[in-house]
């Protein structure tokens, strides 16, 4: 998958989405577009109708090379079959990236995100003290423990040789017992002990911190929301852009 148009200093920011995701991901863009960042953010549709829809928005997109679906179901639940399959691509893509020589430093986003700002000078300083990050998806609101229980595979970055072998999906009866990224992820890392950091929880908080999000954060989550919610707490904090 050739992503060199949207390498930024040797550098790929990236968010995988479907059509039912897409209006997440679509305001997400928004927000960039209004934060001028001087990047431009990947966005890897899994399915043609999803990515039919972006190109004709005049926003670049690629279509992952092996979409068998013209389109994913408008809610994905989690466990269906339809989850799963969309965990796979995921894991996929991100070994995929993470053995591409070309791609230095690497970072993937869950659509259901809002950026307070550009994150990703801090990020790229976090990155040469720590060569892989993830945001702390622990239930409790407090403070992250030490070592964090739940690491979130919605906001990843790494520097390339560094991501531990924790994306490749070499175990499938392993992977049909808990058939989830980020169950996949944590297991690989603590079997694997692959040396990783946290992200602080008041500059990237997850969905349990968002009502109200903390002051001067770069990356809200808006996960830990299922269906409706989702939006209408995107809504309440004045986080959804989009007109519908």
């Amino acid at each position: 998958m050739d992503v060199t148009k949207f390498l930024y200093n040797e550098t790929l920011v990236w968010t995988l989405t479907t059509n039912g995701y897409k209006f997440y991901t679509l305001n997400l863009v928004r927000r960039l577009q209004a934060l001028k960042v001087p990047w431009t953010l990947c966005i890897v549709c899994a399915d043609r109708q999803c990515y039919r829809y972006f190109i004709g928005e005049g926003i670049p997109a690629i279509l992952y090379k092996e979409a068998q679906r013209d389109s994913l179901p408008s809610m994905i639940l989690f466990g269906s079959k339809a989850f799963q399959e969309i965990n796979l691509v995921k894991l996929n893509l991100l070994d995929t990236f993470a053995k591409t020589e070309s791609i230095k430093r690497c970072m993937y986003l869950d659509g259901d995100i809002f950026v307070g700002s550009d994150f990703l000078p801090d990020i790229l300083t976090r990155l040469e003290e720590s060569s892989l990050l993830f945001q702390c998806d622990e239930y409790e609101r407090e403070g992250c423990k030490s070592p964090c229980t739940n690491m979130c595979t919605g906001i990843i970055a790494w520097k390339h040789g560094h991501d531990g072998g924790i994306f490749k999906m070499n175990k499938k009866s392993e992977w049909l017992t808990a058939p989830e990224d980020q169950r996949w992820v944590n297991n690989k890392l603590r079997e694997l002990a692959v040396p990783c950091t946290t992200l602080p929880r008041n500059l990237y908080p997850n969905g349990r911190l968002s009502d109200p999000p903390p002051p001067d954060f770069l990356i809200l989550h808006y996960n830990w929301l299922v269906g409706p919610s989702k939006q209408v707490r995107m809504r309440k904090n004045k986080h959804w852009l989009l007109p519908y």
